[in-house]
């Protein structure tokens, strides 16, 4: 099943899925500034423009009603692969970065020698700013982000870190995890995670130069376990209508998180830069609703959660905004894949595609901006030859093959907010309310004052609303049975139109298009780089430089990998050694 060939030069061409659409004439007189809001494991039920009352999100869902949600837009199924090709333009298999997340003290990242988005668009007159997680590696200096086309940095270096002390425990070390530059960032009387990197935002808008377009980049470490909120700034009945315990307090992160949007699109109003910005709010991967790291985020109605390829775990929750965009107020049920936005920004910053050499990215800005024409038909979700999971989309269907743990995250996980279509842990709250708190929202009435509206009016409201919806009610009967078809055995072709819960496997039926997708994975596993299983290396104990996590190689060191025949020889030779030691002990005291 799988057929992997070393030959990168000879075999890329045979998945290139990049297509020149454009020529490099620039698309406005001045660059846009570029606003990436980019939130940590939130689910496709955690945001109320998916319909669920549960969880209300007004400043994000008015990002989308006036501006563009997208219904697909598909990422990897962890944070290490999603970001690699969000910064890159690639697939992760190009640069062997398809798998696991990258732990603490780990010496591995997002390779050298592949340019990355912020140094393009630094190429184009940018500065360039990221506020919050980088997790792409920093066992050496080079690896961080100032030394990968960023102009300043204030966040941490891994997966995550606590909301209140920022510190980071793995592998039995733990140690501070906030910096700014490449030094530690000491001095925060234990101010809440998602506040600190508001204001820090917020300040570099207020400060930033006239007349240069900025790329800003706000990596949340919500919604992230684990769960940590400011209780004082909420009362006790704000979430009363939920029931579980851990998802109230999973409710009141997402609001905080929600009210960062508000104050950072207020922010670019208040200094005027508004009217120049894209900003895209997406999440890196679905809802860690069970098992590692769980947050008691929810996918529902989608199957899976995050570390699968499921609906649930790389389907993610996206919209995009700007007065760039000529064609907004609307839904996209058009293919976007997280590698495109480095050609889509690119572009839309007055850049010229053939620079950016192959990637497999698309530029989707004319799609998206102007809703005609074609962006790409079809995307590869990832080839993991370690798990033996793997999965690409052609149009509406979708082929998967493995599993993960057994199937533990396969399923249909997380809190519905509704249940056969009536209220279930939900405020009731009717339509008229809901669209009255969007209007009054903060992202609402900045667009208003600042630009004059028009802000998108209730009754558009209610109907993208309605079409941002997923509804599986035709198999409702098999999904709240928790009955679903297994891929651990057999391949799964999916309908996602008609069967977006991928409860039914349709590959028998639609024999032509599984061998279509069958064969677009074969091609694309042949230009597929090896993932490098690499130990954690005590060297990088925080203990050893100040209870801190920062980079513990010299900037030319050498990662030494060993194969199986030496873990075992360097095994064997401890446990000698160990016996030897014993038996000097045993003497002394004897």
């Amino acid at each position: 099943m799988y057929r992997y060939s070393a030959n990168w030069i000879s075999a890329c061409w045979l998945c290139l899925t990049l297509f020149v659409r454009g020529s490099s004439t620039t698309l406005y007189e001045t660059p846009p500034h570029i606003i990436v809001f980019m939130v940590d494991d939130l689910g496709w039920n955690d945001v109320s423009f998916h319909g669920s009352n549960q969880i209300l999100t007004p400043n994000i869902d008015a990002l989308g009603y006036n501006g563009i949600i997208l219904n697909k837009h598909y990422v990897l199924p962890s944070s290490t692969p999603s970001r690699s090709a969000f910064f890159t333009g690639l697939y992760p298999i190009r640069i062997g970065m398809q798998g696991d997340e990258i732990r603490g003290g780990e010496p591995r990242g997002l390779p050298l020698d592949v340019k990355i988005l912020p140094e393009h668009l630094r190429g184009l007159g940018y500065t360039t700013k990221l506020i919050g997680k980088w997790h792409m590696g920093y066992h050496t200096p080079q690896y961080t982000p100032l030394h990968r086309g960023f102009d300043t940095f204030f966040g941490f270096f891994n997966s995550h870190i606590s909301y209140f002390d920022y510190r980071y425990s793995s592998q039995n070390m733990s140690g501070y995890d906030m910096h700014r530059g490449d030094d530690p960032a000491h001095g925060f009387n234990r101010e809440y995670a998602t506040d600190l990197f508001t204001e820090e935002a917020t300040r570099i808008i207020e400060n930033h130069e006239r007349g240069r377009p900025l790329y800003l980049q706000i990596s949340h470490l919500a919604v992230h376990a684990p769960l940590e909120h400011p209780m004082d700034q909420y009362n006790d009945t704000q979430f009363e209508h939920i029931r579980e315990p851990n998802r109230r307090k999973y409710a009141r992160m997402v609001t905080e998180l929600d009210e960062s949007l508000g104050r950072i699109v207020h922010a670019l109003g208040d200094r005027g830069m508004l009217r120049e910005s894209i900003i895209l709010f997406l999440t890196d991967n679905g809802a860690a609703s069970i098992g590692k790291s769980r947050n008691w985020g929810s996918n529902y109605p989608l199957r899976g959660t995050k570390y699968t390829l499921y609906e649930g775990g790389v389907r993610g929750v996206a919209a995009i905004w700007s007065p760039r965009l000529q064609k907004t107020a609307r839904v996209s049920n058009q293919l976007v894949h997280i590698s495109d936005w480095l050609p889509t920004f690119y572009v839309a910053a007055g850049g010229d595609l053939k620079d950016l050499g192959v990637i497999d990215g698309v530029n989707q800005w004319h799609v998206l901006s102007e809703n005609r024409g074609s962006g790409r038909d079809k995307l590869l979700l990832n080839i993991n030859e370690l798990t033996k999971t793997e999965g690409a989309i052609y149009s509406r269907f979708k082929l998967l093959r493995g599993t993960v743990d057994n199937g533990y995250y396969d399923g249909y996980h997380g809190d519905a907010g509704i249940l056969y279509g009536r209220p279930f842990d939900a405020r009731p709250l009717d339509a008229p309310s809901y669209t009255d708190l969007i209007i009054k929202s903060s992202v609402s009435q900045t667009i208003n004052n600042y630009l004059g509206g028009p802000v998108t009016q209730p009754t558009t409201i209610a109907r993208l609303r309605q079409e941002a919806t997923v509804r599986c009610y035709q198999n409702s009967a098999n999904y709240h049975r928790h009955v679903y078809t297994t891929c651990n055995v057999t391949e799964c072709l999916f309908d996602t139109l008609q069967d977006p819960c991928e409860t039914k496997n349709v590959a028998e039926s639609y024999s032509k298009i599984a061998k279509t997708l069958d064969d677009y994975l074969e091609r694309c596993g042949r230009f597929l780089k090896r993932q490098v299983k690499i130990p954690v290396d005590w060297l990088a104990d925080p203990r050893r430089r100040n209870d801190t996590w920062e980079p513990w190689m010299n900037s030319g060191a050498t990662v030494y990998v060993p194969n199986a025949a030496t873990v075992l020889g360097n095994l064997v030779f401890c446990i000698q050694v160990s016996i030897i030691f014993a038996s000097m002990l045993l003497n002394v005291f004897v």
